[in-house]
């Protein structure tokens, strides 16, 4: 008798933890159509503990699915097409992320996941179209997005992501919940993010972001559809650190979403360093390819080079001293405005202090949340569990908005 077997794809994830959660990352974005579950797992397949082939592996992935969309959309099947440009924009900036920061490569990805997108956007039963944003000299990429119907009442949320996450990703883990219920949905980047800096390398992270929020926020409310006494802003992991300035200074927001709030981004991050990290000897950015494997992981190379990239530093030191700058403790008796603050209650004590924080010190009322491990998203910015996240973000934002 021949065998039958329901499937050779194996469900398997990393003992990296980094590598595991960027695997989840991938599979949250999955919930709102930016994957596959076995397109993802196929691709894991050929991976072992290292991120050395990630990028090779989930490009591939992303140029064989763009290739599908190219072709649906030439024979008029224009939701396939739709679908697969979506999913391949999304791999391609998982292929983005574990490059190296100063090698064309990362760019190359970078672009080709906006390519895909900006490919997808005029066949979203929707109107999603991008924006460029004035800031001084530079224009911030972003994206407008409104139901088909358009907003009720004009109600629209600013989205903005942290560290490492693109305009693109935010489509599919923050938009397409909103657009679903009715929100218009204005995606935007500002310095030190990965979007603005595949524009203007040398556009690094600045302390005041209260600056670069204005200006988006002036150019959300230029505009004819959206309502001001209905706009709320949200903030995304490092976006948390963001949303607060601009909160603390801009009183036109009516409500705020922090996904965490961070008031002191040095002990934020010190909080996923070993003890005595602050202590450590110096380490130059020359220096770190020289480093065995071994002493240190590739993933911990490819952070601390994307550390110097997106801060404009050199080494440790630099960094370190960089990150006092980031703080917004003072004034945050000057947010009027509702609050709702969440953490993942497996993000660490770190993340749960500041919380505390900002609840305690917020002028306008706070409303709390923390997703649990038994929730399935207790992870950072709950990857895990998108689905539950985006639920508890939208179901208040309408109570409030």
């Amino acid at each position: 008798m021949v065998a039958i077997e329901r499937t050779a794809t194996r469900i398997t994830g990393f003992a990296n933890p980094e590598l595991d959660f960027q695997l989840m990352r991938m599979l949250g974005a999955a919930s709102y159509g930016g994957g596959a579950p076995g397109e993802i797992f196929a691709a894991r397949a050929g991976l072992d503990e290292t991120p050395r082939e990630w990028p090779r592996r989930f490009a591939d992935l992303a140029a064989g699915i763009e290739r599908m969309a190219d072709v649906a959309l030439g024979r008029g099947h224009r939701v396939s097409a739709r679908e697969h440009y979506g999913r391949a924009s999304m791999y391609y900036r998982s292929a983005e992320y574990f490059c190296d920061p100063f090698v064309g490569e990362a760019l190359q990805y970078g672009l080709a996941s906006q390519r895909c997108f900006a490919a997808a956007m005029p066949l979203f039963a929707d109107n999603v179209i991008a924006i460029d944003i004035p800031f001084g000299d530079v224009l911030l990429p972003g994206y407008f997005c409104a139901p088909a119907g358009g907003a009720v009442d004009g109600r629209t949320l600013v989205a903005i992501t942290g560290f490492d996450g693109t305009n693109e990703e935010m489509f599919f883990s923050a938009a397409r919940a909103g657009l679903e219920r009715g929100f218009n949905v204005l995606l935007a980047q500002g310095p030190g993010q990965v979007s603005a800096m595949r524009r203007y390398p040398d556009l690094v992270f600045r302390p005041d972001y209260e600056a670069p929020l204005a200006a988006v926020i002036d150019a959300a409310l230029a505009r004819p559809d959206i309502n001001g006494d209905r706009l709320g802003l949200y903030g995304v992991s490092f976006g948390g650190y963001f949303a607060t300035r601009a909160a603390i200074h801009d009183p036109r927001l009516k409500a705020l979403v922090l996904n965490s709030p961070i008031v002191d981004l040095k002990a934020y991050l010190l909080g996923f360093m070993p003890p005595g990290a602050e202590e450590m000897e110096d380490l130059p950015l020359a220096y770190v390819d020289e480093i065995p494997d071994e002493m240190m992981p590739v993933t911990m190379k490819l952070s601390f080079k994307s550390a110097c990239r997106r801060y404009g530093v050199d080494g440790t030191h630099a960094w370190l001293k960089r990150l006092a700058d980031f703080r917004a403790e003072e004034g945050l008796e000057r947010i009027a405005c509702p609050t709702l603050a969440v953490v993942g209650e497996g993000e660490g004590e770190e993340a749960l202090r500041q919380l505390d924080v900002f609840a305690s010190r917020a002028g306008g009322r706070v409303t709390r949340y923390v997703f649990t491990r038994a929730e399935g998203a207790d992870m950072h910015c709950q990857v895990g569990n998108l689905p539950l996240g985006l639920a508890v973000v939208y179901d208040w934002l309408e109570e409030v908005l």
